[in-house]
C-alpha cells in the first residue's frame, strides 16, 4: 500500500495543506489511473483501513488499478469547510477543483475527464462532495456519499441546481438515521436522503441508492465500503 505525503500550499484557503496518496502496487506512468478524493481522509484511511480495502480489492480484480486522495481535516473546520454556508466552503471548493485536480493531474499519472475523478464522503463529508461536483461539473464527474447530511434548505439548493453535465452518484443511508444529532439540532438524515433521491431521480444524474439497516456510524460506513466501490467502479 505506497503512500506519500503531500504538502500543498493553498492560496484559496491560506494554509498548507497535507495530502495522503495512495498509488497501487503496480502504478506505472506508462498508464492512467481513475482517482478518488476523499474527505475526513485520515479517518478513512485510518480507522476504515480504506488503503488495505482497495489493495484487496485491486488484487481481487473486484474494482481496476486507481489512485486515492486522502484529505485530511482538523474536527474544528469540518462546518467551514463542509457545509456550504461555512466561511470557508468555497474557498475549500476552489482549493479541491484547481489545486488538488491540478496537483494529482501534474504529477501522477490520471485520466483526464471528470467522469475518471470521483468526491468521496461521509455526513457532512458527502455534502461537500456533492456541493462541489454541482459547482464543477467538468472537473467531478463522479460522487459516493454514506449518510450525507442533507437537510430541506440545501435539498431546496440541489433541487434549483441545473444539472446539464452527466453526474453519477453513489448514495447510502441507514433505515435508524432519524434523529442525529449535529451541530445543526436533529435531523431526519433518512428521510432528507430520501427526498434528494427523488429530487436527482428527475435530473441528469445516474443514481444508485441503497439502504442498510443502523444508524449514523462509522462502524457501517466501514463495513459497506466494499458495496461503495464495487457500485462506482464494477
Amino acid at each position: 500500500m505506497p503512500l506519500n505525503e503531500i504538502a500543498l500550499d493553498s492560496r484559496h484557503l491560506g494554509t498548507t495543506e497535507k495530502l495522503i496518496v495512495y498509488t497501487p502496487e503496480q502504478y506505472s506512468p506508462l498508464y492512467s489511473y481513475s482517482v478518488l478524493y476523499v474527505q475526513d481522509g485520515e479517518g478513512y484511511l485510518a480507522m476504515f483501513r480504506h488503503g488495505a480495502l482497495l489493495d484487496e480489492l485491486i488484487r481481487q480484480k473486484e474494482v481496476p488499478e486507481l489512485l486515492c486522495v486522502f484529505l485530511p481535516i482538523e474536527t474544528e473546520r469540518r462546518m467551514a469547510r463542509y457545509h456550504p454556508d461555512g466561511a470557508e466552503h468555497l474557498a475549500y471548493r476552489r482549493f479541491l477543483a484547481e489545486e488538488v485536480v491540478h496537483y494529482m493531474d501534474a504529477h501522477y499519472a490520471t485520466h483526464p475527464l471528470g467522469s475518471a475523478r470521483t468526491l468521496v464522503g461521509a455526513s457532512l463529508g458527502a455534502v461537500v462532495s456533492l456541493f462541489t461536483a454541482l459547482a464543477y461539473p467538468h472537473t467531478f464527474g463522479q460522487v459516493a456519499s454514506q449518510s450525507m447530511a442533507m437537510d430541506a434548505e440545501l435539498n431546496r439548493r440541489v433541487s434549483d441546481t441545473d444539472i446539464s453535465v452527466p453526474l453519477f452518484l453513489y448514495m447510502e443511508v441507514g433505515t435508524e438515521e432519524r434523529a442525529v444529532e449535529t451541530k445543526r439540532g436533529l435531523l431526519d438524515l433518512y428521510s432528507a436522503n430520501e427526498a434528494l433521491r427523488d429530487i436527482l431521480q428527475q435530473k441528469m444524474v445516474t443514481l444508485v441508492y441503497e439502504t442498510f439497516a443502523g444508524d449514523h456510524a462509522m462502524s457501517h460506513w466501514q463495513a459497506n465500503l466494499p458495496r461503495m466501490l464495487k457500485a462506482v467502479y464494477g
